[in-house]
């Protein structure tokens, strides 16, 4: 039997800091409010300690074309970027979806050089098929 793929594989940019203030995030990187959506169809979602730009998976539901587009919204604010994590702010990319035991999530050389231009962290997040994580996947935000 071969090993499927994730499903509805989402990428983010995630910024946390204890007292971060959502506000100040969007402001910073030039970005929408938390509710909204952008011209890419990314959206901003945050919540006390975090702050996050997510592409999801029903939009594009290619990695590839997420982490394109995803690059292609921070690498003209890289510089943004470089300054929260200076001012202590923890910022890296998450790659979330839905797995089974023994799926795989195969990243073409175009989805790593996409990776490599926004030269941040990768984090994955693997959600079970029912919706409900072994562990809660939002966890490392608190």
């Amino acid at each position: 039997m071969s090993a499927q793929s994730w499903k509805t594989v989402s990428t983010s940019l995630v910024v946390t800091r204890p007292s971060l203030d959502p506000q100040s995030v969007s402001d910073m990187l030039d970005l929408p409010q938390a509710g909204s959506i952008n011209e890419s169809g990314a959206g901003v979602v945050s919540q006390s300690g975090w702050w996050a730009l997510v592409h999801p998976g029903s939009d594009s539901p290619h990695l590839e074309q997420q982490l394109q587009s995803l690059a292609g919204q921070i690498q003209p604010r890289s510089t943004k970027v470089r300054e929260l994590i200076s001012l202590g702010y923890s910022v890296h990319i998450d790659i979330s979806g839905v797995a089974e035991t023994g799926d795989t999530l195969f990243i073409s050389p175009a989805a790593q050089r996409h990776l490599a231009v926004m030269a941040l962290p990768v984090r994955c997040t693997v959600i079970s098929p029912a919706g409900e994580p072994a562990s809660d996947p939002l966890d490392w935000l608190d």
